[in-house]
């Protein structure tokens, strides 16, 4: 293969080639000659991607004559008609030295195919290919700029980033969503466990797991406003559950807007909350818990209904009280139950509560046990008539028990009521007594006016006018000879309802007696709306009457009362010759007291009234 050169008949490059024709004994006969166009016979190893500057050299090894240049920016005439520059060269044979550490006779004699970075005469960096092809004796090169490569890089390497951060911002937005919603599954889950489905305000749990905060070390002192609704199981029991959680959810948002800012309001049971205040000035937690009061106390308005509650207040301070969450809150607790004895009503714990507090807690367990254990029993108080003869009874229930021993009345009954028992009790007292009194006037073969007080909680539930008739059906006693007691305190329950009652009871020949006139919260007007036959002066006026006018006219006035509406009258609590006296003095048809008699029980109660029925007392 010769050197190139220019042709001018074709006007393109060519290589010429020889081709020796040798005779038997080698002796040269001839010479062929012929000769390869550039362009014909290298341009299919030329590459079809030239926007990537890809430049191929192909060097012949004899003497580094360039036979095919692929550079159309080159100038051909420079390119073929000179060898290889020698610094050129030193360069290609430094760098394969440098990276791949072989000489270039090594690489002639292995026609390794090698990669490197090297830099032309004018110092323009390429990533170059070499291989040497041992048959023709050629250097085959490809050459590449690496800024062409860097570009391209970055080229493909931005379009893989975008892609990148597509997907990723894709799965960012996935997993921001999830998590979104998983951080609101978590609050949702936390806000039911730590709040009160009805009234969205916290609950006990919540109490009992961020008490630690107020009873932290170095906490300021603070108080506890322990609220129970008064007569709220009534408006329960009367109208249904969906008028008393409308009632709560209403409550709740009084509570929040008279409250202060900084307190805690939680609800602590049915009808029961917490309130937690930095307030600690006795005066001035009074003042809040009266205005609380005076804020429950307002009328709720509920389909076309009035419902009214009231409330009671116990107060206790930390750490004056206590310094633990139980504690603090059996003090609130006590102070309460103090405060409701009086009703609507707001007492900060004193420590002389402790003791009626804890003798209240032991009366209501073994009260619990009571009629299991046969403990309560009847006993009756005879009632006289003006003319001295026997009327009828008034039936009051007694407790002896194995425990505490004789429990007065007035201690177990309003722990009964408090607690919830005196339903139960009160148709223990119902079927029992009228059990006995049928005994009694069998035995005695008469029939006298028995009475039966009703507490206002029994007297409200649902079924008490069927059970009250289910019981004198099933003792067989004469209607005709039942009075029932009902007291003032009636009355502040639901009006409209109370009324037809004590009319459907009174028509089926039961007589109604109003208890304790006087103390309670009835008036005049509502007085002549009531189906009343009989009235009863309380003990309280009975025990000064003889002493103090005072006392003289309300009874002369509770006796005209009754007169005017067509009622009888009797005085309870007569103990004395000279109040009985007066009272006649004044009118009064019957008598109930220790003067007569004290409580009897049933074979005592016919003792007396063999002794005395046909004869005046």
């Amino acid at each position: 293969m010769g050197v190139l050169i220019y042709f001018k008949p074709i006007q393109q490059w060519i290589v010429p080639i020889r081709k020796a024709i040798r005779d038997k004994n080698d002796n040269i006969v001839t010479i062929i000659t012929a000769a390869l166009r550039i362009k014909d016979s290298f341009g299919s190893v030329k590459t079809e991607d030239q926007s990537h500057n890809h430049n191929i050299f192909i060097v012949r090894d004899e003497d580094f004559y360039f036979q095919y240049v692929s550079d159309d920016d080159t100038d051909n005439t420079l390119a073929y008609s000179a060898p290889m520059q020698m610094k050129e060269k030193e360069a290609l044979q430094e760098a394969i030295m440098q990276t791949h550490h072989f000489t270039m006779d090594e690489f002639r004699e292995h026609e390794y195919l090698v990669s490197f970075t090297n830099a032309d005469l004018n110092g323009k960096q390429y990533l170059t290919s070499l291989k040497y092809d041992k048959t023709y004796k050629l250097w085959i090169s490809v050459r590449i700029p690496l800024s062409i490569i860097q570009q391209d890089f970055l080229q493909r390497f931005g379009v893989y980033f975008a892609i990148f951060v597509f997907i990723s911002a894709i799965f960012f937005l996935l997993f921001r969503t999830i998590a979104k919603a998983d951080a609101k599954r978590n609050a949702d889950l936390v806000f039911q466990a730590t709040h009160d489905q009805l009234t969205s305000l916290f609950n006990r749990s919540y109490l009992q797991k961020n008490m630690s905060d107020w009873l932290s070390k170095g906490h300021p002192p603070f108080s506890i406003l322990y609220i129970d609704l008064d007569h709220f199981k009534n408006i329960n029991d009367n109208f249904g559950h969906h008028y008393g959680d409308y009632l709560l959810v209403e409550l709740s948002k009084r509570l929040k807007t008279v409250t202060p800012q900084n307190a805690t309001i939680i609800r602590h049971g049915g009808d029961e909350f917490v309130i937690f205040t930095d307030i600690t000035n006795d005066e001035t937690l009074l003042a809040l818990a009266n205005m609380l009061i005076d804020t429950i106390s307002k009328p709720y308005y509920f389909n076309q209904l009035t419902l009214i509650v009231g409330a009671s207040i116990g107060i206790s301070k930390y750490p004056e009280h206590g310094e633990s969450l139980d504690i603090l809150l059996r003090a609130a607790d006590i102070a309460m139950y103090e405060s409701k004895k009086i009703q609507n009503h707001a007492l900060i714990f004193q420590g002389s509560m402790q003791e009626e507090y804890l003798k209240h807690v032991k009366i209501e367990h073994e009260l619990r046990k009571a009629i299991a254990h046969n403990e309560l029993f009847m006993v009756y108080q005879p009632q006289i008539d003006n003319a001295g003869y026997i009327h009828g009874v008034e039936a009051l229930v007694r407790w002896k028990s194995g425990t505490l021993g004789i429990v007065p009345p007035d201690q177990f009954i309003p722990v009964a009521e408090a607690s919830g028992q005196m339903v139960k009790i009160g148709y223990f007292i119902i079927s029992r007594t009228l059990k006995e009194m049928k005994e009694v006037q069998r035995a005695l073969g008469t029939t006298f006016q028995t009475s039966i007080n009703i507490s206002v909680r029994q007297f409200m539930e649902a079924e008490f006018f069927a059970q009250l008739l289910n019981a004198l059906r099933d003792s067989e006693m004469n209607q005709l000879s039942l009075t029932i007691e009902i007291t003032e305190n009636l009355f502040i329950e639901d009006i409209d309802y109370i009324v037809p009652l004590l009319h459907a009871i009174q028509k089926c020949g039961i007589q109604i007696s109003m208890d304790d006139f006087g103390t309670g919260y009835s008036s005049l007007n509502m007085l002549r709306r009531l189906p009343i036959d009989e009235l009863k002066i309380d003990k309280s006026f009975i025990d000064t009457i003889v002493e103090d006018e005072t006392a003289q006219k309300m009874v002369q006035n509770i006796i005209a009362i009754g007169k005017n509406l067509n009622m009888t009258v009797l005085a309870e609590g007569v103990e004395t010759k000279e109040q009985r006296a007066l009272l006649t003095t004044f009118g009064c048809d019957r008598f109930q007291g220790y003067y007569f008699s004290k409580p009897l029980l049933k074979d005592d109660l016919i003792a007396f009234f063999q002794k005395n029925q046909n004869k005046p007392t």
